[in-house]
């Protein structure tokens, strides 16, 4: 049975998640941009985020990577929350027009490739079936208790002009998968420090 205080903790992140003011960027020249869903829903053992692991595919920047559901922003796209919610649908089959939108997430932007990136979270009630399309390998649910469990936390190496880095990120899948590192992890910070918890790093660019 899930504690008092666990119910308490999710009721609050939900309620700082609305109140929160983002922080919006400016696409630099020439970015790329794109718009994701942060999916939150309420199970039995406590409040889980829905993660991707995108299939390998040539001019993905995200390929094989774990993210949320999301992608680039079309001209025909109303709004970046239009683009999420549309990417979402063709991505995990899961319709957000009637779901409960909970806030916007700051703007996050890698400066060397020029990717920015808008964050939408939502707070699901039904509906979670999902039917994955070719540009995703895998999804799954994953405990907000999880994300905050420090034994998760490691480092992983990236390499890009910069040279190699060793950047902060969390084994989600045990040693069996991709890690979540880069925008993704910077934006699963913003949610976590609603709830009082900072990830090594926090939403801050760790890497230029």
């Amino acid at each position: 049975m899930e504690s008092s205080g666990a119910m308490i903790q999710e009721r609050a992140l939900i309620e700082k998640l609305r109140v929160r003011r983002a922080r919006l960027l400016d696409p630099a020249a020439g970015a790329l941009t794109a718009s994701v869903a942060v999916l939150l829903r309420e199970a039995v053992g406590g409040m889980e985020l829905l993660f991707l692991v995108r299939a390998r595919r040539d001019g993905d920047p995200w390929s094989g990577h774990i993210g949320f559901p999301g992608g680039k922003i079309d001209a025909t796209d109303v709004d970046p929350r239009q683009t999420a919610i549309r990417e979402t649908r063709e991505e995990t089959g899961l319709d957000l027009t009637g779901a409960d939108y909970v806030c916007r997430l700051d703007d996050q932007a890698t400066h060397l490739s020029k990717v920015h990136v808008a964050a939408f979270v939502f707070c699901l009630t039904h509906g979670f079936e999902l039917s994955l399309n070719h540009e995703v390998q895998d999804a799954f649910w994953f405990p907000l208790a999880g994300l905050m469990d420090q034994n998760r936390y490691v480092t992983t190496p990236v390499v890009g002009e910069w040279g190699e880095r060793e950047v902060c990120a969390i084994d989600l899948l045990d040693g069996e998968g991709p890690v979540l590192w880069g925008l993704t992890y910077r934006f699963a910070a913003q949610v976590l420090a609603c709830v009082g918890h900072q990830l090594p790093g926090g939403s801050e660019v760790q890497l230029r």
